[in-house]
């Protein structure tokens, strides 16, 4: 078994590609000395993206710095060296990301950090970083009986935010070499369709893996038999290097039947309960990072809400409350009722408002409307809009066990 990821942070002294900078900022203010590396475990550490694009994870350089506090800046880690950044005195977090964060993608390993620091007038505070695996792997497997048995065959992997795809066909084989998908760690649905050799027949299975880890290596090792039922799913977990092997024997070339693994110490008669909360994906920045707006900006999501909106109310800062209270001519209003107030929020084209929403399982949410106003109107401004999207349960969709916040920064004119 080959070691696949270390999760533990690196001494400095083992890493690889490690820069020190020495944020410099006058005497009423303070410093930042920070150093940046990346943990070198990770099995794919240069990789060529399917644009021919190539990335070298073990270059910072390229590494997007976020940090944010009483002063904030966003930069590419090259920007730092050698330049004089001011920051002022105050409590700060600061995110550093590898570049493409693309939520399903092959061949794209995310790295990350995160840290708190404080920054006091006159001192140097001393912050080393290491950006370890934030998303999962998964590459599939094939036992010499599934390619013998099977003519063609396709597997795709799907996290809810988005999906990949491996084939055997006569126009491609995606399985002639190690083919790695990285995942954002939510869980995976993998579905695995075939067509018997000898004369067509369709075999299918379907597997869930729940709450995977970032860092964890899912190797999906598929089987068949020549007749028959499709066999249970049995789940293998080597936790020496936090690489796991989910074995899926496909069969039943006769019928097609679908066997899930029993999380809940249950009866294997058990179905596994789909969830009903609802969720809200990003795609264009699923980490819901601030982000820089021009008039020329879109900012679009989909909330799901299997079991029916009930409720959305968007509430926006307190620099932006203002603004609220003018347009639905209600000092008691200083937030967005998209249901209750359809009629206040139909006056700005393109808000999903009253019925297009209630009872809705699924909508298109945009908060692009009110860009050209914050432009106008915001210059210089980080404005921010909280979601508060539920449904008759009470569950609403959240990020990381919160409610999500859109935050916007305001160029000055």
């Amino acid at each position: 078994m080959k070691k696949i990821f270390t999760l533990a942070f690196l001494s400095a002294m083992a890493l690889v590609s490690c820069r020190q900078v020495i944020i410099e900022t006058p005497v009423e203010t303070g410093s930042l000395a920070l150093t940046v590396g990346n943990n070198t475990e990770y099995t794919t550490i240069i990789t060529t993206k399917a644009d021919g694009d190539v990335i070298d994870y073990t270059n910072t350089d390229n590494y997007d710095v976020v940090i944010d506090g009483p002063t904030r800046k966003t930069m590419k880690f090259s920007e730092l060296a050698g330049n004089v950044i001011e920051l002022g005195s105050g409590n700060y977090t600061i995110t550093v990301t590898s570049p493409a964060t693309e939520p399903a993608a092959f061949e794209q390993p995310i790295y990350q950090a995160y840290a708190e620091f404080v920054i006091r007038a006159g001192e140097v505070t001393p912050l080393d970083l290491i950006c370890t695996p934030y998303n999962c792997k998964v590459t599939i497997e094939l036992t010499e009986n599934f390619k013998k048995e099977l003519a063609t065959y396709e597997v795709v992997v799907n996290n809810g935010l988005g999906s990949l795809t491996w084939t055997k066909d006569d126009a491609k084989n995606d399985f002639a070499a190690e083919k790695a998908g990285y995942f954002l760690p939510r869980g995976l649905e993998i579905k695995v369709k075939g067509h018997r050799s000898i004369d067509d027949t369709e075999a299918t299975a379907i597997h869930y893996i729940e709450n995977p880890q970032a860092a964890e290596h899912h190797i999906i090792k598929l089987d068949a038999k020549v007749t028959g039922q499709i066999g249970g799913i049995d789940i293998m977990v080597e936790t020496t290097f936090t690489e796991k092997n989910e074995d899926i024997i496909i069969g039943g070339l006769d019928e097609t039947y679908v066997d899930r693994p029993d999380f809940t110490g249950g009866s294997d008669d058990e179905e596994e309960e789909v969830s009903t909360v609802p969720s809200i994906v990003w795609a264009a920045n699923p980490f819901f990072d601030p982000i820089e707006i021009s008039t020329s900006s879109e900012v679009s999501m989909v909330i799901n809400a299997p079991n029916g909106f009930e409720t959305f109310i968007v509430e926006v800062s307190d620099n932006f409350k203002g603004a609220i209270k003018i347009f639905t001519k209600d000092d008691s209003k200083d937030y967005i009722d998209l249901i209750n107030d359809a009629d206040i929020w139909a006056q700005v084209p393109g808000l999903p408002i009253g019925d297009q929403i209630k009872g809705q399982k699924s909508i298109t949410f945009e908060l692009t409307p009110f860009i050209s106003t914050l432009c106008s109107a915001a210059a210089g401004m980080t404005v921010d809009f909280i979601l508060k999207a539920g449904d008759p349960n009470g569950d609403f969709a959240l990020v990381n066990d919160d409610y999500p916040v859109v935050t916007m920064i305001v160029p000055n004119n």
